[in-house]
C-alpha cells in the first residue's frame, strides 16, 4: 500500500515540474505589463503620503506660530517632569481667593465608660 502512495506522489511530481518550468519561461512576457501596474500603484501611494506629510507639517507650523517653540530640556528626567507639569500647571487664580470665615471649634467630650465595659476589661486581664 505504501508503494502505491510513493508511486502516486512521483507521478504528480513528474507531471507538475514541466508545467512549472513552462510557466517560468512565460513569465518574461507578463512581467512588463504587471510591472507597469505595480509602478502606478506605488506612484499613487507616494502622492498620498506626500499630501499627508504636507498636512502634518502645516499643523506643526500652526502650533509653533500660536504657542511658540519650547526649549528642549537638558536631562531626560526634566523632559518627563516638563511633560507632566506643562498641561497641569496652576492657573493665575491660585492663591488669590478670599479666605473662608473661621468656624467655631467645638470641644470633644469623651464618652463615659459603662460599668459592663469595666467588668469585661477586669476579667480579660
Amino acid at each position: 500500500m505504501l508503494e502505491y502512495l510513493y508511486l502516486i506522489c512521483l507521478l504528480c511530481l513528474t507531471i507538475s515540474v514541466p508545467i512549472l518550468i513552462r510557466g517560468c519561461f512565460n513569465i518574461h512576457k507578463e512581467l512588463p505589463t504587471q510591472g507597469e501596474g505595480i509602478g502606478e500603484r506605488i506612484d499613487k501611494i507616494a502622492n498620498l503620503l506626500d499630501e499627508m506629510a504636507d498636512i502634518v507639517n502645516d499643523a506643526i507650523q500652526f502650533k509653533e506660530d500660536n504657542f511658540g517653540i519650547a526649549q528642549t530640556p537638558s536631562h531626560p528626567l526634566m523632559a518627563i517632569a516638563q511633560a507632566f507639569m506643562g498641561s497641569n500647571s496652576m492657573g493665575a487664580k491660585h492663591g488669590s481667593e478670599k479666605k473662608q470665615a473661621e468656624r467655631e471649634i467645638y470641644e470633644v467630650i469623651e464618652p463615659q465608660t459603662k460599668q459592663t465595659e469595666n467588668e469585661l476589661s477586669e476579667h480579660s486581664s
